[in-house]
């Protein structure tokens, strides 16, 4: 066993041994999360995502001990985190959070997680890059995805520092490990409002139920619009969603919008040869200029955007499409992941 090996399994021995008096294991039921007590009066830091609309939730403690979670302190939906309350304080020693400092890309962390049938284990990753999504949110990727019942766990560096807690996360079709910095997680313990009760963690269901508001446009707001030209629009309209839905995803809402709008008004000054297509995205900026929630304005274009997308289609669908030498007819062009 090379020395490298060696001390990264030492490493990660030292991050358990920290770390596992710690944990709590969430029992939602249906499915696991692991969370990590941050202070003395039993408040335990998780994944939103993991407990969202949760109706019922067990900790788990170290020592087998069993207490349902009745009370949530804090919820911060954008950076994916919540803080529930133990109704058993002082059993569980809690974990000190490090500094803010950012561990660098390829530095070595071990994130420890809970299990329901087997004792604690550790996963030693790299940091693979350090995504900056706008002033609401900078996260660290890992080198390899986690398994979603990760959510949750603490990150701890090569000196035993909690830098922050990791997440089981999707963008765009692909997994992600994900790193949540402790910058985020020590600000929710400093001004927490009364206790409430689990139905606080149901704001990602509601906005998940969102009535979207998708236009259906007839295939004549296509009519005059050369073929090269509606390609061109749907490809340009494809990559925004294609970049702005991870975006979106990761928390940075107003970068997401800011691509949006940037698209909409780009193809409202290029493309006077579909002046369909500048009528309908005229409307939706227009749409946007009532609205005072950046989300909903981010919303109000991907409906805008979709509704094109979706006449694009049907007009595709309608025109004889050429053949291919071999008399066959070519497969369908996808702007879409």
């Amino acid at each position: 066993m090379s020395d490298d090996v060696q001390a990264r399994r030492a490493r990660a021995e030292e991050a358990l041994r920290r770390t596992s008096a710690s944990l709590v294991l969430l029992d939602l039921g249906s499915h696991t999360a692991t969370g990590f007590v941050i202070s003395s009066e039993g408040h335990v830091v998780t994944s939103l995502h993991a407990v969202a609309s949760a109706r019922a939730i067990t900790a788990v403690l170290p020592d087998g001990l069993r207490s349902s979670v009745v009370q949530v302190t804090a919820v911060d939906e954008r950076r994916d985190l919540a803080v529930l309350c133990l109704s058993l304080p002082d059993l569980v020693p809690a974990l000190s959070l490090g500094p803010a400092t950012l561990p660098s890309e390829g530095e070595a962390l071990n994130v420890v997680q809970a299990h329901a049938d087997r004792s604690p284990e550790a996963r030693t990753l790299e940091v693979r890059a350090v995504q900056v999504l706008g002033e609401w949110l900078t996260l660290l990727e890992l080198s390899r995805t986690l398994p979603e019942d990760a959510s949750g766990s603490p990150v701890l560096d090569a000196r035993g520092q909690v830098v922050g807690l990791a997440t089981a996360a999707l963008a765009n079709g692909r997994a992600l490990g994900l790193v949540i910095p402790v910058r985020y997680i020590a600000p929710l313990l400093k001004t927490p409002g009364p206790p409430r009760p689990l139905s606080a963690l149901d704001a990602p269901r509601q906005r998940a139920t969102r009535v979207r508001q998708v236009p259906q446009h007839p295939v004549g707001l296509l009519e005059g619009c050369a073929t090269p030209a509606v390609e061109s629009v749907a490809s340009l309209l494809g990559q925004a969603i294609n970049v702005g839905a991870p975006a979106y995803n990761r928390g940075d809402v107003e970068g997401c919008y800011r691509l949006y709008a940037h698209t909409a008004e780009q193809l409202i000054d290029e493309r006077d040869d579909c002046p369909g297509v500048q009528r309908a995205l005229r409307d939706g900026l227009l749409r946007c200029e009532s609205l005072k929630d950046v989300e909903d304005r981010a919303w109000a274009l991907r409906d805008t955007f979709d509704g094109l997308m979706d006449v694009i289609g049907r007009w595709r669908q309608a025109r004889p499409a050429p053949l291919t030498p071999a008399n066959k007819r070519p497969p369908p062009k996808t702007y879409l992941n």
